[in-house]
């Protein structure tokens, strides 16, 4: 198979559509487990997070004869991905108000088997915001620069990097103080 660098793969898709989409999927394929990882954590529903992934592939398969390198492809993948949880949020909010508190059980998220420190912050992530906790899984679980982030979230890089070391900040003082709640055996 031919290794084409993301440049070349979005020509190649962008000269092939809409009648052939072969190189889509290779273009799409890295950029997968974070993009899904991404979503699970925003939505904090797996269902959801499938949906908001398909629909950011379908939409970014469409849109992709029009897009132009004003940011990188994988920013750009990320914006539409932010959208679509952000849509599946507004869909939920919808739900709730129709269907009550019977809806509130399927919206719980499922923690894996993880370590204590792992659910610990998990936890501490899911009090904040949804645009600070946005902006620490799009830094810290997909990779992004700030600059990339702050264009996603349609923000001010300034703001971006605030809002993140008062995050972390917080994170640092949620944990100081945790620790010293547990008592050594």
């Amino acid at each position: 198979m031919n290794s084409f660098n993301e440049r070349q793969l979005v020509a190649l898709v962008q000269e092939g559509l809409p009648y052939d989409t072969r190189f889509f999927q290779q273009l799409i394929t890295p950029y997968l487990p974070k993009l899904k990882g991404y979503c699970v954590k925003v939505l904090g529903n797996q269902s959801d997070a499938e949906e908001a992934v398909q629909e950011t592939i379908i939409k970014a398969l469409t849109n992709l004869k029009g897009f132009k390198w004003l940011v990188s492809f994988k920013s750009w993948l990320f914006k539409i991905a932010h959208h679509e949880c952000i849509n599946k949020i507004r869909e939920r909010r919808w739900d709730i108000i129709q269907y009550d508190d019977d809806y509130l059980d399927t919206l719980e998220a499922k923690l894996p088997d993880e370590d204590d420190i792992a659910i610990l912050i998990s936890t501490m992530l899911e009090s904040l915001s949804f645009d600070d906790r946005n902006i620490m899984l799009l830094r810290y679980r997909t990779g992004l620069e700030f600059q990339e982030i702050a264009d996603i979230c349609e923000m001010k890089l300034s703001a971006i990097k605030m809002r993140h070391k008062r995050v972390i900040k917080f994170l640092t003082r949620q944990m100081d103080s945790d620790k010293s709640k547990v008592k050594p055996h």
